[in-house]
């Protein structure tokens, strides 16, 4: 799978809007290494795709996904946009697949807003993820952007080339394994760093905190209904055991950005 990821992402790198490697070191009692890498590239004239992979390596088991994106802009003025989604991958073992749409609106030259809705197919059931989308420049040296309350965004820009701020991103996920699933919840508060320095390549770090990071492991055919983000609405299945691990959260990444998307 991997081999096939870095493929697709070499071919289209005369056409890409964007690529990047990272890497995440997870601390505490159960600590977590993962790799990931991404790739985005025009399809159609309003269309664009985003594949990824992911590697996951824990104390007592390694799981790996492969997964695409598709997003088309449909245009209804200069300030209206709406983006429809759709996605699917295999995760380990197992296909998951989902769907939504993020609607914008251009307030201003400041300030772009709008709201959005994503359906996951997930191995633990049904899950929605509700998220503002907001890109504000109050001033030259502040932006506040990303998706709330999943992966919401303050910097500071001292310059053209190098930014600081804080991150807070929340995650459900799932792996299929031969005899059973995992599902990984996970809220971190990071501080960031960012800097440009070439023309297109970015180069961040970042470094904070798990306040919420569970991995548990349920029986293949053990389903718990619907889930806002990481919260069930519905009573949750008994994993078959977990792992609990708060500590700290530490990355690092870099970017080849070709042109704005």
């Amino acid at each position: 799978m991997k081999y096939l990821i870095m493929s697709i992402v070499l071919l289209s790198s005369q056409s890409l809007y964007a690529q990047g490697i990272g890497y995440t070191y997870d601390g505490g009692d159960y600590s977590a290494q993962t790799f990931n890498a991404n790739a985005r590239f025009p399809l159609l004239k309003n269309m664009f795709g985003n594949v990824m992979y992911r590697h996951l390596s824990l104390e007592d088991h390694t799981v790996q996904s492969g997964s695409m994106q598709l997003f088309y802009n449909i245009k209804f003025s200069e300030k209206k946009s709406l983006v429809l989604i759709g996605s699917g991958g295999l995760y380990n073992e197992g296909w998951r697949y989902g769907g939504g749409f993020r609607y914008q609106y251009k307030h201003s030259s400041k300030l772009n807003a709008g709201i959005g809705l994503m359906y996951n197919k997930q191995f633990f059931g049904n899950q929605l993820i509700p998220f503002f989308d907001v890109n504000y420049e109050p001033s030259e040296k502040w932006t506040i952007s990303g998706l709330f309350p999943i992966k919401p965004k303050v910097m500071y820009h001292f310059n053209k080339e190098l930014s600081a701020g804080m991150e807070i991103t929340g995650e459900a996920s799932s792996y299929r394994m031969t005899d059973t699933y995992l599902r990984n919840n996970q809220w971190t508060a990071l501080c960031r760093l960012e800097w440009l320095f070439t023309k297109r390549l970015l180069l961040s770090a970042g470094i904070g905190r798990n306040f919420i990071n569970r991995y548990q492991f349920f029986a293949n055919d053990a389903k718990s209904g619907w889930t806002v983000i990481t919260v069930p609405l519905s009573e949750k299945a008994q994993p078959l055991y977990e792992k609990e691990s708060k500590g700290i959260s530490a990355n690092i990444g870099l970017s080849l950005r070709m042109n704005r998307y």
